[in-house]
């Protein structure tokens, strides 16, 4: 017999998942957040933070203040070998610079706000998917009864494929590393500023450098093989800071990095997210932007769309015909923001450093994820 019951559960307590836990339970829906870490947890992340997040966070009862945000106009675009650089320019700002675990720490705190269930330090086991309903196995031997269970568990998969809600071709899979360290009054600049390294190797490979108040971090998303990604790290960081992008030499701090692989736009590979009585979202679901592997606003936004779908299928005397308009409803909705973009960047690069317009469109296709 379950232990308890609820309408949703959760597996995943990252950006999709507080952020769909946040909305359902606004709809006086009893939800389950499940994750495996205690919070506050360290994720290795860029920390950049697509604007266009920000009304959702307001939605969900988020404010900045709660979290470590930086406005950041501050943003160039260089060549591998840092000879040429190219700056574009914003309207205003397309993004802010955060603290990823107050970020999530504060998300998960606006959820239990709205009366959610949080379950940490105790991960989905397993998952038996019946006709009528869903039975969660919970790592520590509990049983949750649900409607609906919403895949949320970030790049770790393994749940995903063992209950087959979805696969994601490896063609699409890239690794990404980064390396981290805290930044004193002394060295930190002024306002933040982003670098963005193209072109890798000669390939579709690049980094971003984010130096802020107090943090400074480098995250290479590498299109090669999985051994070569941390050599690349290495490499980038002493460059890096032998033309003084970034205040401190990285290179042996990076020595220790373990690369993860990246779902970069692997959603549009998945022929469904829809299982019996499941669906997969953020980077389980592989809702990542192709161009700059940005995460967690599209993490949000597939977390948006699967929580309109779930409360209508859960007024519904046909829920899973339901729950099969969210394959579709993010597409319409997402597809253009994720896929690559129609041009190879690579063949792009000598006009991003020599024309303004190119750059300013690179920077709009990389910050704002559109088109280039």
């Amino acid at each position: 017999m379950p232990d308890e019951t609820y309408d949703v559960v959760i597996a995943g307590a990252g950006p999709a998942g507080a952020t769909a836990a946040c909305l359902l339970a606004a709809g006086k829906y009893r939800i389950a957040l499940v994750d495996r870490k205690e919070f506050p947890r360290a994720v290795p992340c860029a920390g950049w933070l697509n604007a266009r997040a920000m009304p959702l966070l307001q939605q969900l009862g988020v404010d900045k203040k709660s979290f470590s945000a930086h406005e950041c106009r501050d943003i160039t675009f260089y060549k591998e070998d840092f000879s040429e650089s190219a700056t574009p320019h914003f309207q205003e700002s397309p993004g802010r610079l955060i603290d990823r675990t107050q970020f999530d720490q504060a998300l998960v705190a606006a959820a239990k706000a709205q009366g959610v269930t949080v379950i940490q330090g105790c991960g989905v086991a397993g998952a038996n998917l019946g006709e009528s309903g869903v039975v969660v196995d919970l790592a520590d031997g509990r049983k949750l009864e649900t409607g609906f269970l919403l895949l949320a568990t970030g790049r770790d998969t393994d749940l995903r494929d063992r209950l087959r809600a979805g696969s994601s071709a490896a063609s699409t899979m890239r690794w990404s590393a980064q390396v981290e360290a805290p930044l004193t009054a002394k060295n930190a600049p002024k306002e933040p500023r982003i670098a963005v390294v193209l072109g890798l190797e000669r390939s579709s490979s690049f980094a971003m450098l984010c130096v802020g108040p107090g943090r400074i971090s480098v995250n290479i998303t590498w299109a090669g093989a999985q051994d070569q990604a941390v050599s690349a790290l290495i490499n980038l960081c002493r460059r890096a800071h032998e033309h003084k992008l970034i205040p401190i030499d990285l290179a042996r701090a990076a020595t220790t990095v373990k690369p993860v692989r990246t779902p970069a736009s692997s959603a549009l590979d998945m022929e469904s997210h829809v299982g019996k009585h499941l669906l997969a979202i953020g980077e389980a679901g592989g809702f990542v932007s192709a161009v700059s592997n940005e995460g967690i606003y599209p993490s949000m936004w597939s977390a948006q769309i699967a929580a309109e779908v779930v409360d209508k299928a859960l007024r519904s005397t046909c829920s899973q015909e339901e729950l099969m308009t969210f394959d579709s409803l993010w597409r319409i909705q997402m597809a253009e923001y994720l896929r690559s973009p129609h041009t190879d960047i690579q063949f792009l690069l000598p006009l991003i450093f020599t024309n303004q317009p190119m750059a300013d469109r690179m920077g709009a296709a990389f910050f704002c994820g559109e088109n280039i």
